[in-house]
């Protein structure tokens, strides 16, 4: 049996803090797998168009490369494995400094958080969908309808882990609903727009440490009524650890039984929203065998609104229940602003043979604009502001196509991907560090209008550290400290018809 309680702000924070930003391919949490085959080359060129429609998810000038009716849908396996090793945690040295050391009865060191060194992989396997449709008006105008997923987050760790204070689950999906229109002006030069309205939805959970937070709360307040904070000596707890871990006080007004990771619970958030946006774009195609496209998606603010919960230990003494609802664990709803990137990008596609030809793509995405996490509450309480400080990233890809006869193409690309966080911001929920991409592909013309595409990328992941502190919103979760070895495997396939 477990206590469950709604959560106010303090406690929405210590699960959003690290959290609203998620299973990512791309810089941050982007996804660029919209295009099975525009995979098979590391979507090099795809701002100027790929091999069907897709490529209107980049860049929605590219219809008026086509005619009649065309459809493309189909879906793209994205395979993530992420270990984590070497793992190391304690908690805040401002226990140490209130002269907790020991846990009593079992004189268990309390400055260590318990939890294996390894742990296996945490990454969850998803299928990502695209859809597209398009419709020729004249042979200058057309409309085109896309549904894709843009953004994306799961990762999920063992219930006990060492770092399960910094997060357990961590799920976040978006999707696009995108009308679009292209115009050709002439032969030279076409222009595109495009319509965005994005849904997001969002389940986030991480271990709390209330143990931890009723010592801190209780130490202080004994530290201030004149206790003394100082240790006899190595391993022995002081007046006020002595005081905050015994049995209720009523001299000293302390609920008892303040023991750091003693009272493990969970806090959960799920919340959703609704954000809306642009893209627009042009390519221009000054000779029969080059063409360059440009793009740029607006920046998007999207709000999530929810709920959060407070699961606590069934043992926790009801005296220590009673002090931590009355701290503010309440029901209370939240609403946290999440900061999307714009992106611009640009590529071109040259033709060099009548079997060859050759793309490249460049792109960047503002993730600077992901500041803070800043998380807002109708109980009256102060906003609570966790710092992220992302940075731009740019991602490079090179490509070629051969068209082997008239009904088989093959594909390959490399690319190099930045990653939008640094060592100091890194946390187990988002799995980012600079990727290299190696990607194949392949196209079969079924009929002269079907065709089906395949396209396989394997992303080289550098190791990363994490580099956590118990400092600022990490205060109860405590440090941690991990290398971490990733790699991500791409497999997309799509099916394509025109009349």
């Amino acid at each position: 049996m477990t206590h469950r309680s709604r959560l106010t702000l303090t406690a929405l924070t210590l699960i959003a803090a690290g959290a609203f930003a998620p299973q990512a391919q791309a810089s941050g949490f982007q996804l660029r797998e919209q295009s099975p085959s525009s995979q098979g080359n590391a979507f090099a060129g795809v701002s100027a168009g790929g091999a069907d429609i897709s490529a209107l998810f980049f860049n929605p000038a590219v219809m008026t490369q086509y005619d009649g009716w065309q459809f493309s849908f189909g879906g793209t396996y994205v395979g993530l494995d992420v270990k984590l090793q070497d793992m190391t945690a304690t908690r805040t040295p401002a226990l140490l400094a209130l002269g907790f050391q020991t846990a009593p009865v079992t004189g268990t060191s309390l400055n260590t958080i318990s939890g294996t060194s390894n742990h296996k992989n945490s990454g969850i396997s998803a299928v990502l969908p695209e859809f597209n449709i398009m419709y020729s008006v004249n042979k200058d105008l057309k409309l085109g309808l896309s549904l894709n997923v843009p953004f994306g987050l799961t990762t999920e760790y063992d219930a006990n882990w060492i770092g399960r204070y910094h997060g357990l689950k961590s799920d976040l999906k978006t999707i696009d609903i995108t009308p679009s229109l292209a115009y050709r002006v002439n032969d030279q030069f076409s222009f595109g727009v495009a319509f965005i309205a994005r849904k997001a939805d969002a389940e986030l959970t991480n271990g709390v440490d209330y143990g931890t937070a009723l010592a801190l709360k209780v130490g202080s307040g004994l530290a201030a009524a004149g206790l003394s904070t100082v240790s006899p000596g190595p391993g022995q707890n002081s007046p006020v650890a002595t005081v905050a871990m015994g049995a209720p006080n009523a001299t000293f007004g302390t609920p008892g039984y303040a023991i750091p990771g003693a009272w493990d619970g969970k806090a959960g958030l799920k919340g959703d929203g609704w954000g809306y946006g642009w893209k627009a774009g042009f390519t221009w195609q000054p000779t029969p065998d080059f063409r360059l496209g440009g793009a740029y998606s607006a920046a998007m603010t999207m709000t999530l609104k929810g709920d959060a919960t407070f699961e606590f230990p069934s043992a926790i003494p009801a005296t220590d229940l009673a002090a931590l609802n009355g701290a503010g664990l309440r029901n209370g709803k939240g609403q946290a602003d999440l900061a999307l990137p714009a992106t611009a990008s640009l590529g071109f596609d040259y033709k060099v043979s009548p079997t060859f030809s050759l793309q490249g793509e460049v792109a960047q995405s503002t993730w600077s604009r992901f500041k803070e996490l800043r998380v807002k509450f109708d109980t009256g309480l102060a906003d609570s502001i966790t710092d992220e400080n992302w940075k731009d990233t740019w991602f490079y890809s090179v490509g070629g196509t051969w068209k082997v006869n008239q009904d088989w193409t093959v594909r390959g690309g490399l690319a190099y991907d930045q990653s939008a966080v640094d060592e100091a911001h890194r946390t187990p929920r988002i799995p980012d560090n600079d990727r290299k991409w190696l990607s194949l592909g392949v196209s079969y013309n079924l009929s002269k209008q079907t065709a089906i595409d395949v396209g396989y990328s394997h992303l080289f992941i550098s190791d990363s550290k994490i580099k956590l502190t118990s400092a600022g919103d990490n205060l109860t979760r405590g440090s941690l400290n991990a290398t971490m070895k990733a790699t991500i495997d791409i497999l997309g396939v799509s099916l394509r018809y025109s009349f």
